[in-house]
């Protein structure tokens, strides 16, 4: 077989050469992307939003912000700008309370920058509540609400249901989760429901922002407390309803109650109809014998008198 020379060696390894140069600079661009596109999501997924109010001396120095329910995760930036106070000082005190409750360590000194005092305050999203930046030299305050959605037609009672009945229970959002789940409460945890596990004691239907959850075939181990949770990327908003399973005596119970007094009542009375003509009875034959034994005494007593009158008429003779 035939030697190949140096220069058509050289030219055999050249495309070689050249191909394993393509990959390995396509690996190095893939692997630069992979860098950049972890460098870069955090920031997509926490933007900053800053939200600011201004507050003049000569107006209310109070003010409350209602701000739109935090649906996502993002950091949030608060700004309160105080103006137009009197001799502006070189320097003013403030401090950031949570929900009334001053915030630990949130004490500053704000510089004043023409003529204005500007307070900071940077929060995430998943911390939501009521924010308020307060300066001590005049009270004045701004008040942040930041709130979450709340469920509609929450029920302050339970749900009553019967053995063997089926029971539909509903929650209803006005803005659309990314998932609804239910879960049922045991003791101090939560278990999640399941309905591929249960096909035949419960069912789930979704509907954008309502969700149901039907229990089938109630039993007693049934009654207890239910959780709706709808999950949106910020924290999950959740609705508890209680639920209680009676059975079909429970209703006739007070029935049953009413109608146990009748019978004692009625039988008390009949028991004492009973003894009161025996009583009648002995109190007759009492005074019957103290009439006869008066009688008798009378009797006695004229009979007497009748012989002593017949001894002292005989004497007179």
């Amino acid at each position: 077989m035939p030697r190949l020379t140096r220069t058509q060696q050289s030219c055999w390894d050249a495309p070689l050469f050249s191909m394993a140069n393509i990959t390995h600079i396509i690996l190095l661009l893939l692997y630069c992307d992979t860098i950049h596109s972890e460098t870069t999501s955090p920031s997509e997924l926490n933007p900053l939003i800053t939200i600011g109010k201004d507050l003049s001396g000569g107006q209310s120095l109070v003010k409350v912000i209602e701000e739109p329910p935090v649906l996502s995760p993002q950091t949030i930036e608060l700004l309160c700008n105080l103006s137009d106070i009197p001799n502006n000082p070189p320097t003013v005190t403030g401090y950031w309370t949570k929900d009334g409750q001053e915030i630990e360590n949130s004490k500053e000194t704000v510089n004043r920058n023409n003529d204005q005092y500007i307070f900071k305050k940077t929060i995430q999203a998943a911390d939501v509540g009521n924010y308020s930046c307060v300066f001590r030299e005049n009270d004045a305050q701004v008040t942040f609400v930041f709130d979450v959605p709340v469920m509609k037609d929450k029920r302050d009672k339970p749900i009553v249901s019967y053995i063997g009945d089926t029971v539909v229970l509903k929650c209803t959002l006005k803005h659309t989760p990314k998932t609804w789940n239910w879960y049922k409460v045991n003791n101090t945890e939560k278990d999640l429901i399941n309905v591929t596990a249960s096909p035949l004691k419960y069912n789930i239907i979704i509907q954008q922002n309502v969700t149901k959850l039907s229990v089938l075939n109630l039993i007693e181990a049934d009654a207890g407390m239910f959780i709706c949770s709808a999950e949106f990327d910020n924290k999950p908003i959740e609705s508890y309803l209680e639920l209680r399973v009676l059975s079909f005596l429970e209703p006739l119970k007070p029935f049953l109650v009413i109608v146990a007094e009748v019978i004692v009542l009625v039988t008390l009375i009949l028991v004492w109809e009973k003894c009161e003509p025996g009583q009648d009875h002995n109190t007759a034959t009492t005074e019957n014998v103290e009439y006869t034994e008066q009688t008798s005494k009378l009797t006695h007593s004229d009979s007497n008198g009748m012989e002593t009158t017949t001894r002292q008429r005989k004497t007179e003779q």
